[in-house]
């Protein structure tokens, strides 16, 4: 947790009162191009469109039976692999360790890491953030929307 908030702190800033201009620079440099690039050699991936609110580059992964949806945060190396469902749960969330993964994940969390990736799992993006956001009370802020996106519910409870 020291380590993310170290990351959040100097990113951002200030937790009480964050700068927010280096949203606009990073998604002008576009730091994950290259990675993409060699990701794209091996998946079929469409960026999508970044919401107001998002600190991370979003990206639709295709493979030849499934779809995953791919966030990359801006605030640091940090990551958000998840298959794509009609209502996504936590159990949706992929990373290093897990037992169930296909041959396709394994490869693809594999390049992730290689490129100094590090997947977050809910239990880590649950963590509370004492953090002053525009969209979600500060008494509710985690690393989820500190790292992703201001929407007061991430993912899996929406």
């Amino acid at each position: 947790m020291q380590n993310y908030r170290q990351i959040i702190c100097s990113t951002y800033k200030s937790l009480e009162q964050p700068d927010f201009s280096f949203v606009k620079r990073a998604f002008g440099s576009r730091p994950y191009d290259p990675m993409i690039k060699r990701l794209r050699d091996f998946a079929v991936i469409e960026e999508l469109v970044e919401a107001e609110d998002d600190v991370c580059f979003s990206y639709l992964v295709r493979g030849q039976n499934a779809m995953w949806r791919l966030d990359l945060s801006i605030v640091g190396p940090f990551g958000i692999f998840v298959r794509v469902k009609a209502r996504v749960t936590g159990d949706d969330f992929l990373y290093p360790g897990r037992f169930d993964l296909t041959g396709f994940e394994v490869k693809l969390l594999e390049m992730l890491r290689s490129a100094g990736i590090k997947l977050m799992t809910t239990e880590e993006l649950n963590v509370e953030m004492p953090m002053t956001l525009y969209n979600t009370d500060r008494h509710k802020v985690r690393l989820y929307q500190a790292l992703f996106s201001d929407r007061e519910l991430p993912p899996w409870e929406v």
